[in-house]
């Protein structure tokens, strides 16, 4: 008699940025439970993909029996990762975790999860080999520049029902550059390139397995989500010359650093190569947050980037971006004048999405806020999602940064208009000279991409933004009635990276860098 197939299940956590429960069917979904999935057995296992962003939380009694579960999420997901293990755990599952946490902090990420993986998603087949003879280790590592060859299995996003009109693809991992606010560098994952011929086939592999008369099969449009697609300037330009004669591409985009901008020859090449939109970080327009940031390459050419950008605008290529807000430095009336000024500057599509500036566990922003005290009291984990204000000691009342806040993620249109975003776009388009409906659509989706929080938000969740007393997700109560007090603090308590006088938690002293460095200046002093 054969033996029953063991029941492997791959989990990717997320919180919703409004605080509710309900999925969030955005295009951007997370691609780390596709790169687990893909390289375990399915003619071994039976293997479960779950988007917890597409297809709903799970609650208590939604948690599968399974034998072996892996769980990944962001920074601001770990705490629901936490209680998925402990749900999880009671149904027999072991229990492996992933993510930035698991890789700056392993040994406490090793209190809450029967496994750790640290680094990248390549540790999956050692914590496979050792699961089969049943000796799993504690501790996984991979460096973050370590590549397998696996192929990744697109199938199971179609039989997960997981959607989207754009193909994800990665052309690389990791970032050579050293921002202050990013985890990347933290975690040491230095730029590293798949191949063109491996990007080739995951594109063709994506179409194949997309279904048959979507958009995706009939009109497909990659997104490459990698830290720094053009990071490496010679593997750029030889997979630009693939991409070009790809016949089944229509199009793609990417997101690159500033300074790519300025690369005027590599732009064309681009636009040549079908490229139709670009995710830079501009981040702010302030010099002072740049440099405190360690920005270099947008103060290296902030000058220029006006032109920049109007040059591949030009070309066919719409620039794209996300804006940073610091109370630490601006006042709500300086913030909302940016808002505003942002709408007039014609050559700049309107900012993608505004979010606070968060300093992330682990980065250089985060242990220099530590040394300063200026982190908010009982600041949780779960307030590092952008949307929510970090830092105390502002130029406004609490009071007033929770109505701006509240302002900037529930009633944008307050900073400016739909009808100014759309007439911005039809603006934008003929000065352009956009020749097809497709590229008036591309404009006018960037310019309103920033209202996609305010549609999404449920109106029955009232926060104050504030961290440290904002309020919890409903999945903090989401857990059985004979749950011990011990494990209800273990698994569903908040994570906090502060205590009452800004402290930060003992657990985090152990990771505590040398000390006796020079901190940066902090934004707006000398």
């Amino acid at each position: 008699m054969t033996a029953a197939r063991k029941k492997i299940a791959v989990v990717c956590a997320t919180f919703n940025n409004d605080r509710s429960a309900k999925p969030d069917r955005y295009w951007l979904q997370p691609q780390s439970g596709l790169q687990i999935a893909s390289q375990l057995d399915r003619d071994r296992y039976d293997v479960t993909l779950h988007h917890e962003m597409w297809h709903g939380l799970y609650r208590v009694d939604d948690v599968p029996a399974v034998d072996l579960v892996f769980l990944t999420g962001l920074q601001r997901d770990f705490d629901r990762q936490r209680q998925l293990a402990y749900l999880f755990k009671r149904k027999g599952a072991v229990t492996v975790a992933g993510g930035s946490i698991c890789t700056l902090f392993p040994s406490f990420a090793a209190e809450f999860f029967d496994v750790v993986c640290a680094g990248g998603v390549d540790s999956v087949p050692d914590v496979m080999r050792d699961f089969e003879r049943g000796e799993p280790r504690q501790i996984y590592v991979s460096a973050p520049t370590s590549i397998s060859d696996y192929r990744v299995d697109y199938r199971l996003l179609s039989d997960a029902g997981i959607g989207g009109q754009l193909h994800l693809v990665e052309a690389s991992r990791g970032c050579d550059f050293a921002c202050a606010f990013c985890t990347v560098p933290a975690e040491r994952a230095r730029h590293t390139t798949f191949g063109v011929d491996w990007v080739l086939t995951m594109i063709d592999d994506a179409i194949d397995n997309s279904p048959r008369w979507s958009v995706k099969r009939l009109y497909p449009i990659v997104s490459f989500i990698d830290n720094n697609f053009a990071n490496d300037r010679d593997y750029t330009h030889e997979l630009c010359a693939a991409l070009k004669r790809h016949s089944r591409l229509k199009g793609w985009g990417a997101l690159v650093t500033q300074d790519i901008l300025r690369d005027h020859e590599l732009i064309e090449r681009m636009a040549g190569a079908k490229c139709r939109i670009l995710f830079t970080g501009i981040e702010s327009l302030d010099p002072a947050f740049l440099k405190a940031n360690n920005k270099r390459q947008n103060v290296k050419y902030a000058d220029t980037l006006f032109e920049d950008v109007a040059f591949a605008q030009r070309r066919g290529i719409v620039v794209v971006y996300g804006y940073l807000l610091d109370p630490r430095v601006s006042r709500i009336a300086e913030m909302t004048a940016q808002a505003e000024d942002l709408a007039r500057i014609d050559v700049l599509t309107y900012p993608s999405y505004f979010s606070f500036i968060a300093p992330l566990l682990g980065t250089r922003l985060f242990w220099d806020s530590a040394e300063r005290g200026e982190m908010r009291p009982n600041l949780r984990l779960r307030d590092l999602d952008g949307t929510t204000i970090a830092y105390r000691g502002g130029h406004d009342t609490d009071e007033e940064l929770s109505r701006f806040g509240e302002t900037v993620f529930r009633h944008t249109n307050r900073l400016v208009s739909r009808r100014r975003l759309v007439l911005k776009s039809l603006k934008m388009a003929w000065r352009t000279r956009r020749r097809y409906p497709l590229d008036y659509g591309i404009l006018l989706n960037a310019n309103l991409r920033v209202m996609h929080e305010m549609h999404i938000a449920t109106r029955g969740v009232h926060r104050n933004y504030l961290g440290g007393t904002d309020i919890l997700d409903p999945s903090y109560t989401w857990f059985p009635e004979d749950i011990s007090p011990e494990d209800r603090r273990r698994y569903f308590d908040p994570i906090l990276i502060t205590d009452s006088e800004s402290r930060p938690q003992p657990w985090l002293e152990r990771y505590r860098p040398p000390t006796g460095r020079t901190l940066r200046p902090r934004p707006g002093t000398s």
